[in-house]
């Protein structure tokens, strides 16, 4: 009788465990999936998935769907998560030279997908790129944040989009991924027959 009503308990304890290490990961990666969360805790997606529904009841966690590459994609935030202004791109110390970054950054749009940034103007990107744009350097104990010009982030669609950012020494590539907002019915039976808006 004692193993049948102590077996909730344990099993409350085990949640709260979960809950806990996947609310590290969304607060390390706001926006994660949960593939990346089951990915990166190895563990089920399942798992990760009833961690995150108990998360959002207890209102700590929020959800936002998004069409990616014509899939369905649940992206998780905290509750408190204030998202970045949409044009600007924040680069980690730890991924550059931070001493070269000094007063202002040169940023070439380089195709319909891509953006490069840099500290000196580059030749090769200069004759490349479509457009060149020089943008503030400001820089905090953690990164190198820049506002791109509002021509630039109008022309990526920033505010329907994501982006990764890879480097090659001080050159920074900024990858541009459209993504398209999906409103999802309330009732969960009918999510599978969600059509995105026009």
């Amino acid at each position: 009788m004692n193993r049948l009503s102590g077996a909730p308990v344990v099993m409350h304890k085990k949640g709260q465990s979960t809950d806990i290490a996947v609310l590290e990961e969304i607060m390390k990666k706001p926006g994660i999936t949960i593939a990346e969360i089951a990915q990166d805790l190895a563990w089920t997606n399942g798992k990760v998935d009833g961690s995150v529904n108990r998360l959002i009841a207890e209102g700590k966690v929020s959800i936002k769907h998004n069409l990616k590459r014509g899939m369905l994609i649940k992206s998780i935030y905290p509750a408190d998560f204030e998202k970045r202004p949409t044009n600007q791109v924040e680069i980690p110390r730890d991924m550059v030279n931070f001493d070269l970054w000094k007063e202002k950054a040169f940023v070439y749009a380089l195709s319909r997908s891509t953006i490069g940034i840099t500290y000196q103007e580059t030749e090769k990107w200069k004759g490349k790129a479509f457009s060149r744009e020089t943008v503030p350097v400001r820089k905090s104990s953690e990164s190198i944040v820049l506002e791109l010009p509002k021509r630039v982030s109008d022309f990526y669609q920033l505010g329907n989009a994501e982006i990764s950012l890879s480097a090659i020494g001080d050159l920074i590539f900024v990858t541009v991924e459209s993504i398209l907002p999906v409103k999802l019915s309330a009732n969960p039976s009918e999510e599978k027959y969600a059509i995105p808006p026009a």
